[in-house]
């Protein structure tokens, strides 16, 4: 009897031995959305389009095995055994563009002589492991009626109030005889500042057209009054961020 315990104990202890020199790894991103928002780690990741992500993976007890890289995407109802992507670099940088959730999955084998390879496949991700997943926000565009290009650093170019996950942004500023006065196609640039061909216009009211897409496919085309206000007035209210509406 004690020395079936003894060959036991010493089989626990084998295994306890090759449970701390097994090889395991962790996986995280580094990530910027169209904003300029960036945020490193693992936590569930939600941003406006387009977000570029780079996928970085940390080895424990491998320095002696050969590992071989399969970066797993799908979308949020998909499967890892039908992924839409596979990458098989280490580090690999995807910029993802249409709205909605993608999960991120790495399948890792482990080879060493000697030994039975190590695969860390399906199982693991649906057992050991949570996938990533990076979230590309619904897109939104908001455009003011109002901006005040005096100089006083607040409200001094015409540009979107808000947006979200714009892919395509093309806006044109119109006078009321219909000449083209300004046009830009970034969605994050300053926009108008209230001058054409170097002069400051008139105080009063200009159009603006706005053709824009979202990550999600959604198509933003709308004409909007714009007034341009040299001076304050009381007739246009602030919100809260201090933006004319």
């Amino acid at each position: 009897m004690y020395k079936t315990l003894s060959i036991l104990a010493l089989w626990a202890f084998s295994l306890a031995m090759f449970a701390e020199t097994f090889p395991s790894f962790e996986i995280s991103y580094d990530a910027k959305d169209g904003t300029g928002e960036e945020k490193t780690g693992q936590d569930p990741y939600e941003g406006s389009a387009p977000i570029t992500a780079t996928f970085h993976v940390s080895f424990y007890n491998a320095d002696d095995w050969t590992v071989n890289y399969e970066w797993r995407f799908c979308h949020e109802d998909g499967s890892f055994d039908d992924p839409y992507m596979i990458r098989y670099e280490e580090s690999p940088v995807i910029v993802f563009t249409q709205g909605g959730m993608d999960k991120i999955a790495l399948y890792v084998t482990f080879s060493k002589e000697g030994h039975q390879p190590i695969v860390c496949t399906e199982e693991y991700w649906k057992v050991e492991k949570m996938p990533l997943t990076i979230k590309t926000s619904e897109s939104e565009l908001s455009m003011p009626n109002a901006f005040s290009p005096n100089c006083d650093s607040r409200n001094d170019t015409y540009k979107p109030k808000s947006f979200t996950s714009i892919v395509e942004f093309r806006a044109i500023i119109f006078n009321r005889w219909g000449q083209k006065l300004y046009e830009w196609n970034d969605v994050t640039a300053d926009g108008w500042d209230g001058t054409f061909n170097g002069s400051p216009v008139k105080q009063g009211a200009y159009f603006c057209l706005v053709n824009a897409k979202g990550a999600d496919g959604r198509i933003f085309q709308f004409k909007k009054d714009v007034n341009l206000l040299r001076t304050y007035d009381e007739n246009y209210e602030e919100n809260g961020s201090g933006e004319l509406k």
